[in-house]
């Protein structure tokens, strides 16, 4: 039976130059899944692709295949991702995805955006059918080691969200900003986490743009930002000292066209591009007034409870590995699913022939009594007929271990 496998990489092993390159936009998603499916190696895939990390679980015999086919689709060398990447199976495979889903390897420990992000990949290879039973019963394991870990241990008590640590950082710039007023940049589920903790924030103005503006209302309403549509963003950003870009797109959304007005204004901005890829030009890093961040820059700004936070890992860690050994007997019973449907289809097939003769008795005028007599013998000595010869025709040690497993699944004394 195929184990399932994980390849990705992730803040701790590719810079972000790298990362960014991996990075797949969710319209990008549905294209991969079906190209890897339709090569006939890959049986079943998920692609995790978020601003931590891109993973790729799937189930295939040719790993390599699958490395190769992925980095071809960003004309990226295999090679020379190896040494930033890496490949986790079978239990290895369960064990990282339940460290990534409790928070314990993302950039912000703890933080819980990741189980969002994690269904939404879900949805992804279910909407595209290739979510089998394996990657399924994997993924709806990892979401309840997940709640365990936030019950019984302490680290949704000390855990810093990405929101949280995004409005602090945004704290920090704001006096030396020439206003309080903020741009949110798309309304997709990470924005939906951060944008409602700049409540807490004494603000001028808050502004959502989205593609689509009726998907972005409820948002909207939440956070109490007025709302426009992206094709007008580059109307309204000049006036924005703070934007907050989080959304999916394959080319820059925001150049230095867009943001003429503050560069020959010689305007202080601040831009955080949460995006991958980002979806800020880097022609934008040569304007000194402008102030662009990313996630990379986010994470190093978050120092509170850090210790605190690492010991509640520690608990987490513990309840993880209990839940393995539930993964590993999850593993083992399916392993045995095809053999017991063969033992099953078999004994049917023997029960259907079997009643057939005993139909065709009866029309011919045998007795019920003798028929149903029959009947019973037959059963008896076809389903023990294999059984019995193998173990016959077997020799010495085979013989005795044979003879005891047969004792133990009869419960007989010998």
């Amino acid at each position: 039976m195929l184990q399932p496998i994980v390849f990705g990489l992730n803040y701790q092993t590719a810079n972000f130059e790298l990362r960014n390159r991996l990075a797949f936009a969710n319209e990008e998603i549905p294209g991969v899944l079906k190209r890897l499916v339709n090569s006939g190696v890959v049986k079943e895939v998920i692609l995790l692709s978020t601003c931590n990390r891109t993973e790729l679980f799937f189930l295939a015999k040719d790993v390599d295949f699958v490395i190769n086919s992925l980095c071809d689709m960003r004309s990226i060398c295999p090679n020379s991702i190896r040494k930033h990447s890496y490949v986790h199976q079978g239990e290895g495979c369960a064990h990282h995805l339940f460290r990534v889903i409790s928070g314990l390897e993302s950039m912000v420990l703890g933080e819980t955006e990741i189980v969002a992000q994690i269904k939404q990949a879900m949805e992804f290879s279910r909407q595209n059918n290739t979510l089998g039973s394996n990657l399924s019963g994997l993924f709806q394991m990892a979401l309840a080691v997940e709640k365990d870990v936030r019950n019984h241990s302490a680290i949704n008590n000390v855990a810093i969200s990405m929101g949280h640590a995004v409005v602090n950082c945004v704290e920090k710039y704001l006096p030396a900003l020439p206003n309080r007023k903020v741009l949110f940049v798309g309304a997709g589920q990470m924005m939906q986490q951060i944008a409602p903790h700049f409540n807490y924030l004494d603000l001028d103005t808050k502004m959502l743009v989205n593609r689509t503006v009726v998907k972005a209302q409820p948002l909207a309403t939440k956070i109490g930002a007025e709302l426009e549509s992206l094709s007008n963003l580059a109307a309204v950003i000049n006036d924005y000292a703070t934007v907050v870009v989080c959304c999916a797109s394959n080319v820059p959304l925001i150049d230095a066209l867009m943001l003429k007005q503050n560069i020959e204004q010689q305007v202080s901005k601040l831009i955080i591009d949460l995006s991958m890829p980002l979806v800020i030009s880097k022609g934008l890093q040569k304007y000194t007034n402008f102030t662009l961040l990313t996630v990379d820059d986010i994470a190093k700004l978050v120092d509170v409870g850090l210790e605190k936070r690492k010991l509640a890992a520690v608990e987490a860690e513990g309840i993880i590995a209990g839940k393995l050994a539930d993964y590993h007997m999850w593993l083992r019973k399916r392993g045995l699913a095809p053999l017991i449907k063969k033992l099953l289809d078999q004994s049917e097939q023997i029960r259907q022939e079997s009643l057939l003769l005993a139909e065709k008795q009866l029309l011919n005028g045998v007795d019920a009594p003798e028929v149903l007599k029959q009947l019973s013998v037959q059963l008896v000595n076809r389903l023990l007929h294999n059984p019995l010869v193998n173990i016959t025709a077997a020799d010495g040690r085979l013989q005795d271990d044979m003879l005891e497993l047969v004792a133990n699944l009869y419960s007989l004394e010998i």
